[in-house]
């Protein structure tokens, strides 16, 4: 996946937030005050729902990573049972088409468990 979101953007916003917050100069802390006015909420608040939002992005790449992992033991099992069936429909008899196509499958998603 090429387009796997960027969780740590936040940490460079964060630290120069803390870093503003704790400056002596006198136009670090106006440009807090304005953000603190601007957003309603106060610095520390500010940076918990930064830390939030990244949390909540990490689930979600994780969630993202793990439904690509199951689409592709589901692509493999559909592959090796297509596979085994179309095989199986010139060398096996008609009854046994099915458990064929069923066995082929298995053997799909296993080796695709293996392999990751």
């Amino acid at each position: 996946m090429d387009n796997k979101l960027k969780t740590k953007l936040e940490y460079p916003l964060k630290e120069a937030l803390l870093r503003l917050s704790i400056s002596p100069v006198k136009a670090d802390r106006e440009a807090i005050a304005r953000l603190e006015k601007e957003t309603g909420k106060d610095i520390q608040k500010i940076i918990q729902d930064l830390d939030s939002i990244d949390i909540t992005l990490q689930a979600v790449e994780e969630k993202l990573q793990f439904s690509f992992h199951k689409m592709r033991l589901l692509f493999w099992g559909l592959s090796f049972g297509s596979l085994v069936g179309i095989v199986a429909l010139f060398v096996l008899p008609w009854e046994k088409l099915a458990v064929a196509i069923a066995l082929g499958f298995i053997l799909g998603i296993s080796i695709a468990f293996r392999r990751s």
